[in-house]
């Protein structure tokens, strides 16, 4: 087996005899994180790659309207949001035509703090990188690779010469433009490849990441990709040697965290509770469409407490059946403490979340630990 396969089962362990010991003494540590919101700007993607649900996925591919990127961000900061995430729940974010106005808006709203995003980072042009240099509002964005050369990429992305030489140019304009001048910004790269990967000075891409992390810059590799709530199967990577975890095997008790700091409003309108791998919205809450924000992330929306009250009593829905990066509300994961994150019960997030509802754009104190 995978060694990382093997750590992923050993932290299992540890974790399930936290988890049990805390729900039965009534621990829940749901972190404090009422500022951040996800908002998919564009759920349409370049790429196809073998371990993604994008080409099985049933709900719209589109972009979002510009009148409705900002009303969502008004009624977002209205609500006390401050910081975004634009990662798309299947897509990339250079997808959206318009996504570098949306960053210049967000750079220039007095009510936002900071955004983030992933991008296979294939589709900007050289002007477009440019343009980035001078973001102030970005925080650690991640550039997500698949393969470590020309024959994996286009395999495991499902992509061409022209779109893996593209990645390269990208990848150096970058560098250069990072020895140039200062980015107001620090970023990550993410590294997926086959369970073979070689050593990092024996490929042309390789070789290239290897600068980037010797000026400074994370590069992170993992070897285990996830099978998107069942959705991805061994049919999907036949031939190419991945190790795909069983996300079905992740031990569930009790509501999931993500569903009290994971809401995203989708490239549709749809405000769904987890922006993991629910691409189809069967964790729907409301629609924006329908329904302004501050009724749908509120206390007085069924849809909303149903499911957590769901998750409590063990009922979990398909896609959380099957999905790999549930976080249990009873563990108390390293992050929070390395972070400072502070953590609350319940009880507590509806208490702050009635407060959020009741006054506009009040800043709340932050829950003790």
């Amino acid at each position: 087996m995978n060694p990382a396969l093997l750590a992923l089962s050993a932290k299992k362990v540890l974790s399930m005899a936290e988890i049990n010991f805390n729900r039965a003494i009534g621990h829940q540590c749901i972190p404090v994180q009422d500022d951040l919101i996800g908002i998919e700007t564009t759920s349409v993607c370049n790429l196809n790659c073998c371990f993604c649900a994008y080409g099985k996925k049933a709900s719209p591919k589109i972009t979002m309207k510009d009148d409705f990127f900002i009303d969502c961000i008004t009624q977002a900061v209205e609500l006390g949001y401050r910081r975004f995430i634009l990662t798309p729940n299947t897509g990339d974010v250079f997808m959206d035509r318009h996504f570098l106005q949306r960053l210049r808006f967000l750079e220039e709203h007095p009510g936002v703090k900071e955004y983030t995003f992933y991008t296979n980072f294939t589709i900007p042009r050289p002007k477009d990188i440019e343009r980035l240099t001078g973001l102030t509002k970005l925080r650690l964005p991640t550039i997500s690779i698949y393969g470590h050369d020309r024959d994996t990429f286009v395999a495991i992305a499902k992509a061409t010469d022209v779109v893996y030489k593209r990645l390269l140019t990208n990848l150096e304009i970058l560098l250069g433009l990072m020895k140039a001048k200062r980015l107001p910004f620090e970023f990550n790269i993410a590294l997926r490849s086959t369970r073979h990967l070689p050593g990092m000075q024996e490929t042309d891409l390789l070789r290239l990441l290897d600068r980037f992390r010797q000026a400074g810059i994370d590069v992170r590799i993992s070897r285990v990709y996830h099978d998107w709530g069942g959705r991805v199967t061994a049919e999907d990577t036949k031939g190419l040697d991945l190790d795909v975890a069983d996300s079905a095997l992740t031990y569930k008790k009790g509501a999931c965290a993500l569903l009290f700091t994971g809401v995203q409003i989708m490239a549709t309108g749809v405000v769904h509770a987890c922006s993991c791998v629910d691409v189809d919205a069967i964790l729907k809450i409301g629609d924006l469409n329908e329904k302004p924000l501050r009724e749908i992330v509120s206390t007085a929306n069924p849809s909303y407490m149903a499911l957590i009250e769901e998750q409590e009593r063990g009922e979990f829905r398909s896609v959380c059946q099957a999905c790999g990066f549930y976080k249990s509300i009873y563990h108390m994961r390293s992050m929070y403490r390395k972070d400072g994150i502070p953590i609350q019960s319940i009880d507590e997030f509806k208490a702050r979340l009635d407060v959020k509802n009741a006054v506009k754009s009040e800043p709340l104190p932050l829950a003790a630990e």
